[in-house]
C-alpha cells in the first residue's frame, strides 16, 4: 500500500475518533458531526479505491487528481464556512433578542421596586400616623 493511502486512510481513522469521542464528551454537536464524518469517509473512499482520484479528475476534466483534491477540499471548506456563517447569524439575532428582553425585564423590575417603595412609604407613613 503506498504511503499516501496509509496517511489518508490513518487520517481519516483520526478524524473519526476525535469527532466521536467529541461528540460523547458533549464538545461537538451532531449537526456539525455528521459534517465531519462524510469528511472522513470521503477521505476513507479516496485512499481505499486506487484509481478514484484519477478517474474522477479525468471525467471531470481536471489534468490532476490532486488538483481535483484541492478543488473537493475548497468546496467543503466553503460549505462549512457558509454553515459556520448561518449559524453566527442565527446567534447573533438570538443574542439580540435576549438582550432587548433583559432590557425589558429590567425596566419591568425598577418600575415594581418604584411601586413596591411608594406603597412600602405609605404604608410606614399610615403607621407613624397612627400612634399617639
Amino acid at each position: 500500500m503506498p504511503e499516501w493511502r496509509l496517511l489518508s486512510l490513518l487520517a481519516a481513522v483520526s478524524v473519526l475518533v476525535v469527532v466521536v469521542e467529541m461528540m460523547r464528551r458533549r464538545k461537538l454537536r451532531e449537526k456539525y458531526a455528521g459534517m465531519w464524518l462524510l469528511v472522513a469517509l470521503g477521505v476513507v473512499v479516496f485512499a481505499g479505491v486506487p484509481g478514484l482520484p484519477t478517474f474522477l479528475a479525468d471525467l471531470t476534466g481536471i489534468q490532476l487528481a490532486a488538483n481535483l483534491l484541492f478543488a473537493v477540499a475548497a468546496f467543503v471548506l466553503l460549505f462549512v464556512v457558509l454553515q459556520l456563517s448561518s449559524e453566527v447569524g442565527h446567534l447573533e439575532e438570538e443574542v439580540r433578542t435576549t438582550v432587548e428582553e433583559i432590557a425589558l425585564l429590567r425596566c419591568e423590575l425598577e418600575q415594581v421596586r418604584g411601586e413596591l417603595d411608594r406603597r412600602l412609604s405609605a404604608a410606614e407613613d399610615r403607621l407613624v400616623d397612627v400612634k399617639p
